[in-house]
């Protein structure tokens, strides 16, 4: 069980590895993860090529609505947040257990939108 995506910025992150900083409003989010349970809710690998799809089977997947919930290890799961439940497959499982997955990260196109002030 993990975070797929938290809705909304991250205060901990200034700036992501492609030099931006992008994230989705808890509705767009809630889009996403119901469109990749209609689109068959594939996991693959480290972004790899379509050889490493099948890597892991989604058992759950869910817009966390409660109130916050501290995990205990700096992670807080906060209302809007999306997470996954996945059965891991045995190379994955061991990717895991040796510390080299640690989480999820899902994979998808998007289109980038600028705010403008309203002032």
């Amino acid at each position: 069980m993990g975070i797929a995506y938290q809705a909304g910025p991250d205060p901990r992150i200034r700036r992501g590895a492609d030099g931006g900083r992008d994230y989705f409003t808890a509705e767009e989010l809630e889009r996403a993860a119901w469109g990749f349970l209609q689109k068959g809710a594939q996991v693959g690998l480290f972004h790899g090529p379509d050889a490493t799809v099948g890597a892991a089977t989604v058992v759950e997947s869910y817009i966390w609505r409660g109130k916050d919930w501290d995990l205990g290890d700096g992670t807080v799961v906060r209302k809007g947040d999306w997470l996954i439940g996945a059965i891991l497959d045995e190379r994955a499982w061991q990717l895991y257990k040796s510390g080299r997955i640690t989480g999820f990260s899902p994979q998808g196109q998007a289109r980038r939108i600028t705010r403008r002030s309203t002032e």
